[in-house]
């Protein structure tokens, strides 16, 4: 019995080996219906077990063009109860001791036996074949993917007149379907755990997670992270592989990330984790695929590749789930494509350094440093998760409330951007987490510059009480003024159950002024920004990185008064920059066919602006006309 038992292990083990180094593949072409192989994938802790399958058929040109899926029925003591289990994606299906693919795929809704679909090897080892190339020109780097001429080209100005006037709900960061739709076939369902994060949280988010074939789970913390690809005498785990190749035993001591593994690509590590799991498809050296489908549909990435350990496995018709935690970092994932995951073991991941700090008004500063994955249409997501968790984990929901943030997104080679701003009431929540996507949309989807985000910092306060206010009236100290008059400026402002409070403001009339008519308008940053989109909208199209940065950094902020005073006046706009009071002469020339549609005339000039900061998120306009005498 004891003899039994070793040489069924011995077996076992010698074909996850020859898995490794035999390198023998199937052809889809040879793959007939009826011919009966086995899968590996893990279902308890890290250990490799098996389940078997019997081809029902080739799908050819499914999706699109020259993308097969080879048919299976599953059969083992796990799947013959839970299924095709969320987590099996990669698991890699051998027939004849040759690897024909990674099972990657689950038919129908509720399927009375595990029907499942394999992704052919060829097709898998083509994303090697492909990034052998791009590596040669660099180009499968994260940051190459915020290319100018891959981004949105929606002007500045409508997002943020979006920005400003959508604060209802959370922000979904990226509206892109990931996966197609077919109610017969789907790519298996990706475990997505989340590690130190508030079940509300995880709640708030679940539904855009579902809709891109992600299940949102509460896990466990991670076990031993950190930079272990350093082990063994400081060579990698490749490394050590190759100089114990004659040494079955030796290589089974370090099973790291094995076809059938366990594997996870993170997309926050430290006080906050998340991360997906599924298995190990294949393995050459340094070389990792996995999943057998798309994980993020995000191309290129620089994101940390993991070692998991399966828990335990939850059976549910509507779709079993693999529970799993974090174990040893051990590489990098560097490419996510439409036929999975390719990986490099023992590079080390860039992610993005966040620093984000919380106090309720009165009270002690918490802190919490991760990093987090950088990817358009992801980064805004994560890190507006993790406002909205650390506001939650204090135990903040909803009711009335004020929050202020302030921070800055640090860039390489260009002026950090920073930012501050005041939300209150109901919706504060909401309308913060929107300001923070926003924000990180507007710096990582741009057409002019490719950002490298060397760190975040977010300063986050909060206070139980709703501090908004209304702008009620307004005084001036004279109808009519005469250049360098100096115009003394009342403002009345009616708070939310609150007695009235008076700001003043002393603002120099321009002894360059013109006589006539101008008209002032006092109002909150919603209300003044919302006046300069419709009457001179180029104000907000920069024309060059600098004019961007410039932008953002000097937005108006909802707890601020903005006092402006506009006259009739011929300028125009070049090339973003604004240039009032032009003569005519010089207007004549400016509107010219040399400069190739690229002046816009204004019929508006922008005499005075002025700020005062207050405690209270501010509503409300006020219009006045004045009359300037020489």
């Amino acid at each position: 019995m004891y003899f039994t038992r070793f040489f069924i292990f011995f077996v076992f083990h010698l074909l996850i080996i020859s898995s490794v180094y035999g390198q023998k593949f199937m052809g889809i072409d040879d793959v007939r219906p009826g011919m009966r192989g086995y899968g590996l994938t893990v279902f308890q802790n890290s250990k490799i077990d098996t389940f078997e399958v019997e081809v029902l058929g080739v799908m050819r040109n499914t999706f699109y063009t020259n993308h097969n899926i080879v048919m299976v029925s599953l059969s083992g003591p796990y799947v013959d109860d839970a299924g095709v289990i969320a987590g099996m994606s990669g698991s890699p299906v051998y027939i004849n001791q040759k690897l024909v693919g990674a099972l990657a795929y689950r038919f129908g809704q509720f399927p009375q036996k595990p029907i499942g679909g394999i992704t052919p090897i060829s097709q898998m080892l083509a994303i090697r074949e492909f990034l052998d190339g791009e590596e040669k020109s660099d180009q499968n780097r994260p940051d190459k993917i915020f290319n100018s001429n891959e981004t949105n080209n929606n002007s500045f100005e409508t997002e943020f007149s979006v920005a400003l006037d959508k604060y209802s709900s959370l922000d979904s960061a990226s509206h892109m379907e990931t996966h197609p739709v077919s109610h017969s076939i789907k790519p298996i369902a990706v475990p997505l755990v989340f590690s130190g994060f508030h079940p509300m949280t995880v709640n708030l988010f679940e539904n855009e997670m579902r809709r891109r074939g992600l299940v949102p789970i509460s896990g466990s913390g991670s076990i031993g992270l950190g930079n272990t690809f350093a082990m063994h005498g400081g060579k990698s785990d490749s490394h050590f592989l190759n100089e114990n190749q004659k040494d079955p035993a030796a290589i089974l001591s370090h099973p790291t990330l094995l076809p059938g593994s366990a594997v996870s690509a993170q997309l926050i590590r430290g006080d906050f984790n998340l991360s997906g799991t599924g298995t190990v498809t294949w393995r050459d050296e340094d070389a990792i695929l996995a999943f057998g489908h798309p994980f993020l549909w995000a191309g290129a990435l620089d994101i940390p590749m993991t070692q998991a350990d399966i828990i335990t496995i939850i059976p549910d018709q509507a779709g079993s789930t693999k529970i799993s935690s974090v174990a040893a970092e051990v590489g990098s994932v560097v490419w996510d494509h439409t036929d999975g995951l390719y990986g490099k073991l023992g590079n080390p991941a860039q992610m993005i350094p966040v620093k984000l700090s919380y106090s309720d008004f009165g009270r002690s500063l918490e802190s919490y440093h991760f990093d987090v994955m950088m990817a358009k249409g992801w980064t805004p997501m994560l890190v507006n998760m993790a406002v909205t968790n650390s506001i939650l984990t204090n135990g903040w929901l909803g009711g009335e409330r004020t929050i202020n943030i302030s921070g800055q997104i640090v860039l390489k080679d260009y002026p950090s951007v920073v930012f501050e701003d005041q939300f209150s009431g109901q919706t504060s929540m909401a309308a913060l987490a929107r300001e923070v996507s926003n924000m990180l949309n507007f710096v990582i989807d741009n057409r002019f510059i490719t950002p490298i985000l060397d760190s975040i910092e977010i300063e986050i306060g909060s206070l139980n009480q709703r501090k908004t206010a209304v702008i009620e009236d307004v005084w001036f100290s004279s109808d009519i003024l005469t250049p360098g008059d100096i115009l003394e400026v009342s403002i009345f402002l009616k708070p939310y159950r609150g007695n009235r409070v008076v700001k003043k403001l002393k603002v120099p009339i321009p002894k360059n002024i013109s006589a006539g008519s101008i008209q002032v308008l006092i109002g909150s940053a919603t209300a003044v920004t919302r006046h300069d989109l419709n009457t001179v909208p180029q104000r907000y199209r920069p024309a060059d990185g600098a004019r961007l940065i410039e932008l953002l950094n000097n937005r108006r902020t909802r707890n601020g008064v903005y006092l402006k005073i506009y006259q009739d006046g011929s300028g125009g706009i070049l090339k973003g920059r604004e240039m009032p009071g032009l003569p005519p002469s010089v207007l004549a020339v400016m509107q010219s066919e040399r400069t190739k549609g690229s002046f816009v005339p204004i019929r508006e000039k922008v005499v005075v602006e002025r700020e005062i900061k207050t405690d209270f998120v501010i509503d409300g306009q006020k219009w006045s006309r004045l009359i300037i005498k020489r």
